[in-house]
């Protein structure tokens, strides 16, 4: 018995040795089959990352040609009447801003954005784009003023937007124009250069001279001021509150701003089109007039009393 199981051992044995005899060739061919395909693997990894390496190496070395460097302080675009030199040297010098650029560098645009932003002449940016190979379009709005405020005796140049600007860098008023005023007596903390009035009252101000002077009512009346010193958060009905001043001295009472959400309160084109009815039956320069009143339905005027 235990000679059949010896024998038996063996033949698997012999079995077994003989099918590993047979696999042999096969498995060294595999073995030379990857050993050939890692070699070409790693000389084509070798040739790809030499490619990419050279490609960088001489994309680098092109772009860093002088031809390719864009400097701030050469940009130019059309000069408004009202900007003074320094404003343009402010505009061509802004803060945060290198002395030049490569015109590929990473993130390029982003940076011009945010310095210009930053800048109190400058409202909003539209666009910065690369023009190669040296040269960036852009597209911005400037602040231009738009009036005074006059406060405690002191004077502060604000624009359309009630921000504050500083005043070497603007010509008020434009040639041929007068200053507007926006009059306040409220305690409130002077904003910096490029920061808005935290003053609700001088935002009306400012809102109602946009509203006139986007229907050039401001030229046509010659309006001199606009006293927002009135305004209260509780108000009752037919307190004057905003009162405009025109270069010849003579009140408008225009009554309380419609921001304010008064429901009884006429619409800013309501007391427009009073004060033009007036306007057209007195003159336009309302010489004879000691004030207009634009509240109610029905103008009221007082004329000058004549000795």
């Amino acid at each position: 018995m235990k000679k059949f199981l010896r024998d038996q051992y063996d033949k698997a044995f012999d079995k077994i040795r003989a099918n590993i005899a047979a696999l042999k060739p096969f498995l060294e061919n595999i073995q030379k089959a990857s050993t050939s395909f890692l070699l070409k693997l790693v000389i084509v990894v070798v040739i790809v990352f030499s490619v990419i390496w050279l490609g960088k190496f001489t994309w680098k070395h092109l772009t860093n040609q002088d031809m390719f460097l864009v400097s701030p302080v050469t940009f130019s675009f059309e000069t408004p009447d009202w900007a003074t030199d320094k404003f343009i040297n402010e505009i061509n010098n802004i803060q945060g801003l290198k002395k030049k650029y490569n015109i590929f560098e990473k993130g390029l645009t982003k940076k011009i954005v945010a310095a210009y932003e930053n800048n109190p002449l400058i409202s909003k940016v539209y666009y910065v784009e690369r023009e190669l190979p040296d040269k960036l379009k852009m597209k911005f709005e400037l602040r231009r003023p738009a009036a005074i405020v006059k406060r405690k005796g002191k004077k502060y140049l604000i624009d359309k937007d009630c921000v504050r600007l500083p005043g070497k860098f603007y010509k008020y008023p434009e040639e041929g124009d007068d200053p507007i005023y926006i009059i306040s007596r409220k305690s409130v903390k002077v904003p910096g250069y490029g920061e808005r009035w935290n003053d609700r009252s001088i935002e009306d101000g400012i809102n109602l001279l946009n509203y006139l002077k986007h229907n050039k009512i401001d030229r046509l009346l010659k309006i001199a001021s606009i006293d927002v010193s009135k305004i209260r958060e509780n108000r009752k009905d037919g307190n004057i509150e905003v009162e405009l001043w025109t270069k010849n001295g003579v009140m408008i009472k225009w009554g309380c701003p419609t921001t304010r959400g008064q429901v009884s309160e006429l619409s800013d084109y309501e007391k427009l089109q009073n004060l033009l009815s007036v306007a057209k039956e007195e003159g336009i320069d309302l010489a004879n007039m000691e004030y207009v009143d634009v509240r109610w339905k029905t103008p009221l005027a007082k004329r000058v009393s004549i000795r």
